[in-house]
């Protein structure tokens, strides 16, 4: 499953590969402000997953 980090002032976002991959972009990413998280499909489609990951951000996941 692929992730895409989004960060606040409309600045680019971040791509993971998996969820390991998220975890440690979380725990390289604590001083910035992100403001979603999304799940991409092979449709294109997305959904948000800021809740469920949104305990990882600025901590040492």
């Amino acid at each position: 499953m692929r992730y895409r980090i989004e960060y606040a002032d409309g600045r680019c976002c971040n791509f993971a590969n998996g969820r390991n991959d998220l975890l440690k972009w979380l725990k390289l990413l604590k001083d910035e402000t992100i403001t979603d998280i999304r799940k991409l499909y092979k449709s294109g489609a997305s959904d948000s997953v800021m809740e469920k990951y949104g305990k990882y951000i600025g901590k040492g996941a």
